[in-house]
């Protein structure tokens, strides 16, 4: 089977799903990205092993990604908010031809009827035919069931990523220390809370508990919160950004992982957090927290946007004893388990497949 995938950018974590795909003996996969780098993220290369164009690499890149998209026998739409997508998802939809979209939870930003009507509009030739969604994650697919309605198949396909290096606990341990160590791995920027969980960790420790946190990442809050965080700034280590490869080593170091976003379509940081036996602490307006947090289990649920929260559930984390703390590590783990690269090549594989066997125009 010829596949042809549309998506934005080669991220480190979707390379390496997409090069498992392709190496798949039944699939040809060839893949367009829309751009080469997001100057937002300051990612290393990662070697990319399937076949690939970059349209912004000039004008010629979208003709051959046009011509990729119509002679494959399945084209996936993983990306629509650029005038080159719509480009392709109508030529794919005027050949009436298997084609899906694949994407995060919708209605995530406010206000929410502002991006239901940009995807009205975005995705018209997606309302107006019974092309099949595949959401990444089950409530991204409940989301898209309610907008998109029931006359059509709906797959649930996550993003996946080498959860293995993640699981170090066997081979590394965090510092033997009375003081739980909070990690918080992501940009600095207000959409990933990460201001929340600063204001929540002064009020933690000025309420008598002991504790750590560590800040990886950078981005446009760095400076308000060093000034958050100055009243207790010996108890905080900012670590500043981490190629990806680096992070394992970090999550190995700490007990807890917080993840405090307002919205993340999906937030592969939890899955990861998981694996590597932290419990951890997510919103509700998280695919993969959605997925996958049970609280009281292998961390915390807590409601998006929520300070109060946020600081009660680092109460709960830090009064926990180390007996505790390991046994919803092991449960963290126990629950990403079957969460593996090569599952997430096996159900594109078996989802394409039952898109194009399935078809109707």
């Amino acid at each position: 089977m010829k596949i042809f995938l549309l998506t934005d950018c080669p991220s480190p974590y979707q390379v390496e799903v997409l090069n498992q795909i392709a190496r798949d003996k039944d699939l040809t996969l060839q893949v367009a990205y829309l751009r080469r780098k997001d100057p937002a993220r300051l990612w290393s290369t990662r070697l990319i092993s399937h076949e690939f164009v970059t349209l912004d690499d000039g004008i010629g890149q979208l003709a051959t990604a046009r011509r990729l998209a119509s002679e494959a026998d399945l084209a996936v739409f993983n990306y629509y908010l650029h005038p080159h997508a719509e480009s392709l998802i109508w030529d794919r939809a005027v050949l009436k031809r298997p084609w899906c979209f694949w994407g995060e939870r919708p209605g995530l930003r406010k206000p929410e009827w502002a991006g239901r009507l940009v995807r009205f509009w975005k995705l018209r030739w997606l309302h107006s035919s019974a092309a099949p969604i595949w959401g990444i994650g089950r409530y991204a697919v409940d989301r898209y069931r309610i907008e998109f309605g029931k006359s059509r198949k709906y797959f649930n396909l996550p993003y996946f990523s080498d959860l293995e290096r993640f699981n170090t606990a066997k081979t590394s341990q965090p510092p033997a220390t009375s003081e739980p160590i909070f990690l918080f791995s992501g940009s600095l920027i207000h959409r990933k809370g990460v201001d929340l969980l600063a204001k929540a960790f002064v009020r933690l420790l000025r309420e008598g508990y002991g504790a750590r946190l560590k800040i990886i990442g950078d981005g446009e809050l760095r400076s308000s919160l060093e000034r958050t965080l100055h009243p207790v700034r010996p108890f905080v280590e900012f670590i500043g950004f981490v190629n990806w490869e680096d992070l394992p080593s970090h999550y190995a170091a700490s007990h807890v992982l917080c993840v405090p976003s307002r919205y993340d379509g999906w937030g592969l940081v939890v899955p990861e957090g998981l694996a590597s036996g932290l419990p951890v602490i997510a919103t509700d307006r998280m695919g993969a927290a959605l997925e996958f947090i049970e609280s009281g289990k292998n961390g915390w649920l807590i409601p998006a946007d929520d300070e109060e929260a946020v600081f009660n559930a680092m109460r709960q984390a830090v009064s926990l004893s180390a007996p505790e703390r390991a046994g919803l590590g092991r449960c963290a783990q126990e629950s990403v388990s079957g969460h593996s690269l090569q599952q997430g090549a096996v159900r594109f594989k078996q989802y394409s497949s039952e898109t194009v066997a399935n078809w109707q125009a």
